[in-house]
């Protein structure tokens, strides 16, 4: 079992509301129940309109590869996984994951700072994508 401490980011592209919590009560449960450094627990936070949020903890990294994920959407939906469908893109910040399904994406997952980046390198990266998109993340009297 491979853990590494790093950031993760999901935004919501076309689910439900009921759909959209029971995700990220799902995604809420990733990462160790205890640990000595609280950092290491999953924590989380929400983008202004509740449509994406950041995840950072010690991760189990064979949990989180695109085959791993397809099937915990489908367990979480109660669907088949091979009828997800994915497409991977690079950006700035690590690579994105578009899951969708009967041709309309769904969900849009952000590994901060790339497969295998460190702790440091993952916040970075979160870091730079929060300064570049400060308005949608930050209230306007902060």
């Amino acid at each position: 079992m491979a853990k590494r401490h790093f950031y993760l980011g999901i935004e919501n592209l076309n689910l439900n509301a009921a759909q959209r919590q029971t995700l990220v009560d799902a995604l809420k449960a990733l990462g160790p129940t205890s640990d000595p450094q609280p950092a290491r627990l999953c924590h989380w936070r929400t983008r202004l309109d509740g449509d994406a949020a950041i995840f950072e903890a010690l991760f189990n990294e064979n949990n989180l590869t695109v085959t791993k994920f397809k099937q915990r959407l489908g367990a979480i939906f109660s669907v088949d996984p091979g009828t997800i469908d994915h497409a991977t893109q690079g950006t700035q910040f690590g690579p994105v994951v578009i899951f969708s399904r009967n041709g309309t994406d769904y969900l849009r997952f952000l590994m901060f700072g790339g497969v295998g980046a460190s702790w440091m390198e993952s916040g970075d990266a979160c870091r730079a994508y929060l300064a570049a998109n400060q308005a949608e993340w930050e209230p306007e009297d902060v």
